[in-house]
């Protein structure tokens, strides 16, 4: 299996997550960049109207990759427009299984998952499952177990 680990992270709780992630199950990461500044309340109000916003090149073919895991924060009750932008320039994701890891403030629907599957399976991609991982938890440590869980069914798939 060579699974990649894709993740945006403004303060750096969702980096903290994936990055776990990508080593319990052995893969390469890349991080979503915006391509400015981010304004925090402009891109919660792109966040939660469904918009894209500019991100920096990075690798978007996912040729060679069997397995794809998406990271995100949740703005809004949404994903972040940098995360739509990525999410939009997907290549090469016919077929591929993919899994999504959410990051948000407090407990919450299911939403921003449904967002990310929607996306990927108009891409042609198999959605295999997700974890949701609230803020207080990374902050604490109390994530890896979440994380080591999600790890495990990743790597039994």
């Amino acid at each position: 299996m060579t699974p990649l680990v894709v993740y945006y992270s403004r303060t750096g709780h969702t980096q903290t997550v994936a990055t776990s992630l990508a080593k319990k199950i052995g893969a390469e990461t890349i991080r979503i960049e915006p391509a400015s500044r981010v304004n925090l309340a402009f891109g919660a109000m792109e966040a939660l109207m469904s918009m894209t916003s500019p991100i920096k090149p990075c690798r978007t073919d996912l040729a060679g990759i069997d397995t794809l895991v998406i990271a995100t924060p949740v703005w809004a009750t949404k994903i972040p427009p940098y995360v739509n932008m990525y999410l939009s320039l997907l290549t090469g994701a016919e077929g591929k299984p993919f899994h999504v890891l959410v990051e948000r403030g407090s407990p919450g629907s299911d939403r921003p998952t449904e967002v990310v599957c929607h996306l990927l399976e108009k891409k042609g991609m198999r959605f295999m499952s997700s974890a949701t991982i609230v803020e207080k938890d990374v902050e604490s440590g109390l994530y890896e177990d979440t994380v080591s869980r999600f790890a495990d069914g990743i790597l039994s798939k």
